[in-house]
């Protein structure tokens, strides 16, 4: 990653960091924006609202234009994580409580419905005649989130797992706001339609490597850096990406063992990876993050030269991050 490229991402996060903090919440009730603003300022990554803007303004569309539909996905996002810290009990997001636990769990459900509603609000201050199209894309994407979490808590109960299955859960769950980011800038800059769904699908594999990351970071990563909650996914019994690779190795009759294992040692993260590591899951976790990286790069071909410079460098830049 270039110096350059580091200090346009820094640029973007700032822009973003800034125009949140002017979101307009009065009329609100403090009991609800106190717990909006805590959750909106927390130090973050703002991966999804910095896409906006760098495909955007790659493709000629303004930074005006684009701060709408970037705020709105951020806090759609933010959304997402207050009640799916509530769903996992996880009590760190962001390197700060969790909202149900600093308040408490009917507070944390109405700021999560609080912060979807000002996500539409948000997006409909987007300049563009192809408003309702945005909308549109944008409300379809909240119900394959949704879609994509059911599935996940569905496959906690299950012992096998398709792997094809999982990947398609990841593109609802994670890789569907990721896709939207770009698919929406794309639409704002008035984009061909060919140009928009390649951008889309772009985002999507590109959220799946970053949830495949975040499966096996929940393994290695320190968590303090993470700034969230580690371990929570197996004392929960989820199954994520290394763990679906070592039980669909196993006949059923030794599934539970190591089942059992998993959630006997949920707080000796060190003892499990050296059992995924004997079995080879690790390795074949890296294998498929590279592989949805090299997939999503290849969606870049034809593209005009800066955008895909940048959005190599910003699949450089997750390919490296160790939180």
């Amino acid at each position: 990653m270039s110096v350059d490229f580091g200090t346009k991402i820094l640029r973007l996060k700032e822009e973003i960091d800034r125009e949140l903090s002017k979101i307009d919440l009065s009329g609100i009730s403090s009991e609800l924006v106190q717990p909006m603003r805590f959750s909106l300022n927390a130090k973050a990554k703002r991966l999804r609202p910095i896409l906006v803007l760098l495909v955007g303004e790659n493709l000629g569309a303004s930074l005006k234009n684009l701060i709408p539909a970037a705020l709105a996905i951020e806090i759609m996002h933010t959304f997402t994580l207050v009640h799916d810290d509530i769903m996992d009990n996880d009590t760190i997001r962001r390197g700060q409580q969790t909202v149900h636990v600093k308040w408490n769990v009917n507070t944390a459900i109405l700021t999560g419905d609080a912060l979807m509603a000002l996500a539409f609000r948000t997006l409909m201050q987007t300049k563009s005649e192809r408003l309702d199209q945005i909308g549109t894309h944008f409300s379809q994407a909240m119900l394959e989130i949704c879609d994509g979490q059911a599935f996940d808590l569905a496959y906690e109960k299950y012992d096998e797992i398709d792997l094809t299955d999982y990947l398609n859960m990841i593109a609802r769950k994670t890789g569907r706001l990721l896709g939207l980011a770009c698919q929406l800038a794309a639409i704002i800059a008035d984009s061909s339609p060919k140009v928009v769904n390649n951008l889309y699908l772009f985002g999507l594999e590109l959220g799946q490597a970053f949830q495949i990351q975040d499966d096996l970071l929940e393994l290695t990563a320190d968590q303090a850096e993470m700034g969230k909650s580690l371990g929570s996914d197996l004392t929960a019994g989820k199954k994520t990406f290394p763990i679906i690779m070592a039980l669909n190795e196993l006949p059923a009759s030794q599934r539970a063992d190591l089942l059992n294992f998993l959630k006997a040692n949920a707080g000796n993260r060190q003892a499990i990876v050296q059992q995924l590591t004997k079995r080879g899951s690790i390795q074949q976790t890296e294998a498929m993050i590279a592989r949805l990286f090299k997939n999503a790069r290849e969606r870049l071909h034809n593209m005009p030269d800066q955008l895909q410079s940048d959005l190599i460098n910003l699949i450089e830049l997750i390919a490296g991050r160790q939180s």
